[in-house]
C-alpha cells in the first residue's frame, strides 16, 4: 500500500464568548468550553494601615504573652502570624524578622531599619525591652515588670 501526501485548503472562523470557543469549518461545527483555572491565593492583604511589620511585631508580642519566655526563632513566630493571615509568605516574613534586628549581619541591606529585635544566636532572637508586653491579666507578672513586687513564697515581707 502507498501513501501519497497531499494538502486541501480550508477556511474558517473562530468565536470566542467568555469561556467558549467555537470553530467553525466549511459547515462542520465544533464548540470547546474552557473551565476556569482555581485562582491563586495571590497576597495577603492587611487591614488598612497595616504592614507586615506590624504582624511580626504582634506575633513576637504574642509569643511573649504565651510562653512568657523572651527567645523565640522565625518559625514561632510565622506559625503565631498564620493563625491570623494563612496566606503569609514565609519568605518575606523571615526576612523582614532581618530588617527588624539591628545587630543582624544582613541588617545593613534592608530599607526598613526597625529596632524590635535582638539577635540571640543563629535564627534566634529576643524582643527588644521597649516592644515587649505589659500584664495582660491580673494576676499574671512579668518578670520585668518594676511597678509590681514579685512575692517569693516563703519569704515574709517587711514594712
Amino acid at each position: 500500500m502507498k501513501e501519497i501526501p497531499f494538502s486541501i485548503p480550508v477556511s474558517g472562523v473562530i468565536r470566542i464568548n467568555g469561556n467558549v470557543i467555537t470553530i467553525i469549518v466549511n459547515r462542520a461545527v465544533t464548540n470547546v468550553t474552557l473551565d476556569p483555572e482555581a485562582e491563586s491565593p495571590g497576597r495577603t492583604v492587611f487591614e488598612p494601615g497595616k504592614s507586615m511589620f506590624d504582624i511580626i511585631l504582634e506575633s513576637a508580642q504574642e509569643f511573649f504573652r504565651r510562653t512568657g519566655y523572651n527567645r523565640f526563632t522565625g518559625l514561632d513566630l510565622y506559625a503565631i502570624a498564620r493563625e491570623t493571615y494563612p496566606g503569609l509568605n514565609k519568605r518575606s516574613f523571615m526576612s523582614r524578622i532581618t530588617a527588624s534586628t539591628p545587630n543582624h549581619s544582613s541588617y545593613k541591606h534592608h530599607l526598613s531599619h526597625r529596632d524590635y529585635f535582638q539577635k540571640i544566636a543563629t535564627g534566634i532572637y529576643s524582643l527588644e525591652y521597649q516592644y515587649q508586653p505589659k500584664n495582660t491579666s491580673p494576676g499574671e507578672v512579668s518578670l520585668l515588670d518594676t511597678e509590681s513586687p514579685v512575692k517569693i513564697p516563703g519569704v515574709e515581707e517587711d514594712r
